[in-house]
């Protein structure tokens, strides 16, 4: 009966898809596009897909029905040369029911030039978000959440703050071997810039399967709508203190592989995560995280 429920939950989602899609294709000027960067190498190596994964501190940002389900406190980092462009950093820590995490992203030295393409100086441009969640069970299996976010963001002579909100859930299937997960990311509000300008925040809606078909693997794929379809896969195999992952996302005529692993100590891990990309520079994603 509870595979049924899941099955039927499972065709439910995808049903959703192009309503989603109709939605999110409203805004193509990546208002607050950082924010979808990611958190954690543990994720990251996995692809990204982690929509139903909810066993540490990254569900503040995958997605907050998952903060139902972390026992314990569970604090999380991400830090990566975005390209080679930029610098971001992430840090996010639950505890039962709640969390909250910083996201932020710099880049600085950038040359200026003027009508001619003469180098006149360099300027910088920073963006922040400042997330918090709550999430619980509601009904057995079913848990649901709810994040706020504030971004900034700094230009030259212009700076803009918005506040959005995420909305998620997460249902359990055969004794939590089958997590079946669903949210929408930036689902309201706008930017509004010191020039007077306004741009909506760039709409997300994702949904995702994780599977563990023995204690030690699990499994997980991801459907991902923003401006576009994204689809996520990715696997994390553990024995004794180490894991090792890999993964991939495809869509836009673009893919991206991952590759990463993972070493704990205790109650510390350490994660790392390395991305190929068909269009962009290599990336390489490092991760410090404890739990409680």
């Amino acid at each position: 009966m509870r595979i049924r429920k899941s099955v039927l939950l499972l065709a439910l989602i995808f049903a959703l898809l192009p309503v989603a899609s109709a939605f999110a294709a409203s805004d193509f000027a990546g208002t607050g596009a950082m924010v979808g960067i990611g958190m954690g190498a543990r994720a990251l190596g996995m692809g990204g897909a982690h929509i139903a994964v909810a066993d540490d501190a990254s569900v503040i940002y995958y997605n907050p029905a998952g903060l139902a389900l972390v026992d314990g406190i569970s604090v999380t980092s991400l830090y990566t040369s975005q390209y080679g462009a930029a610098g971001y950093l992430a840090v996010g820590a639950t505890a039962r029911n709640v969390g909250g995490a910083i996201l932020r992203l710099s880049a600085q030295g950038i040359e200026e030039t003027d009508e001619f393409g003469n180098v006149v100086g360099t300027f910088g441009v920073v963006e922040t978000a400042v997330i918090a969640g709550y999430g619980r069970t509601v009904i057995p299996n079913l848990s649901l959440g709810g994040a706020v976010k504030y971004y900034t963001q700094s230009l030259p002579g212009n700076s803009g703050t918005g506040i959005t909100a995420d909305i998620g859930l997460l249902y359990e299937a055969t004794d939590r071997r089958l997590i079946i997960g669903a949210v929408g990311k930036s689902l309201l509000g706008s930017v509004t810039y010191s020039s007077g300008t306004r741009d909506d925040f760039d709409r997300a809606f994702g949904f995702g399967v994780s599977f563990r078909p023995m204690v030690n693997l699990l499994v997980a794929g991801d459907a991902v709508i923003d401006n576009g379809f994204t689809g996520r896969v990715g696997a994390e195999y553990t024995f004794r203190q180490m894991a090792v992952r890999a993964g991939g996302s495809f869509g836009e005529g673009q893919t991206c592989l991952t590759a990463g692993v993972g070493f704990v100590v205790t109650n510390f891990n350490i994660d790392y995560a390395y991305q190929h990309h068909s269009a962009l520079p290599d990336s390489h994603r490092l991760s410090f995280s404890m739990k409680f």
